[in-house]
């Protein structure tokens, strides 16, 4: 995965993916998951923000925030 991006586990135990640089949500990801409660792939649009869960955030290689590299 990216070193752009990282993963941030919220409140609910879910991973938000988000940019590094700034922070901010990311909308949309090249990847093989579905985020949490959608019915459509992360390759599509998510204005709210792709949200994971942990299995899947690990799955894709995702670095998660003070877990260190989960590949």
């Amino acid at each position: 995965m990216s070193d752009d991006i990282f993963g941030r586990i919220n409140e609910e135990g879910t991973v938000d993916v988000l940019y590094a640089e700034c922070g901010t949500a990311v909308t949309k990801l090249d990847a093989n998951v579905y985020p949490v409660g959608s019915d459509f792939g992360a390759r599509y649009e998510h204005p709210g923000g792709v949200v994971l869960t942990l299995a899947d955030a690990r799955k894709i290689g995702l670095t998660i925030e003070d877990e260190g590299d989960a590949r």
